[in-house]
């Protein structure tokens, strides 16, 4: 994070976060939980990666010793994807390990960069925040339906789309704090960032 003058808000400086004060000091610790919880995400997504690469092959080898085999694993793998790959979608976000094509912003003067880089955060949380606020309507409308999956592991649809729009929501977040750190006196957009 760079340190320094806190964000412009609507092209002016907001003079309670760039003096430090109180919204300064609550915004940076919730900054702080937030790349924290974001971490352990990110965790349990590895763990739980790392504990399939374990299972496949131990099915494997119940399959081919006759032992049965863990009738589960297929579909639990389906779903412990999707949710790896929604619930860790923030922490790519944080770390810039996201695709980025920046064309523009490595071709543009600092200060111009730097509004472009503000301009698609707030872009970024808005569609985000769209996404999040249609993940719920379908969570609450698949609660209120009962609906499940045709599978065997049947985990009712409501349950996958509550990790839809608990992700879109952590994303619409992360937008918004690079939109505060991009207005961050002395901030440089990089165009280096992602891949």
């Amino acid at each position: 994070m760079i340190k320094g003058d806190w964000p412009l808000v609507a092209g002016r400086r907001c003079a309670e976060l760039n003096s430090g004060g109180a919204m300064a000091d609550l915004l940076k610790t919730f900054e702080v939980f937030f790349v924290k919880l974001n971490t352990a995400i990110a965790a349990c997504v590895a763990l739980s990666i790392g504990m399939f690469t374990l299972l496949v092959p131990l099915d494997f080898v119940l399959r081919k010793l006759r032992m049965g085999g863990l009738e589960w694993l297929n579909e639990g793998a389906e779903y412990f994807l999707f949710f790896g790959v929604f619930l860790s979608a923030t922490w790519v976000l944080q770390q810039g390990a996201h695709v980025r094509v920046d064309i523009i912003i490595s071709n543009l003067p600092a200060r111009a960069a730097a509004w472009l880089e503000r301009v698609m955060d707030l872009m970024g949380a808005a569609l985000c925040g769209i996404m999040a606020y249609l993940g719920t309507r379908s969570t609450v409308s698949a609660y209120i339906l009962g609906t499940l999956p045709d599978k065997d592991l049947r985990l009712p649809n409501w349950v996958v789309l509550t990790v839809f729009a608990v992700s879109f929501v952590l994303l619409t977040i992360e937008f918004l704090l690079r939109y505060f750190r991009a207005g961050r006196h002395g901030y440089v957009a990089e165009a280096s960032a992602g891949f």
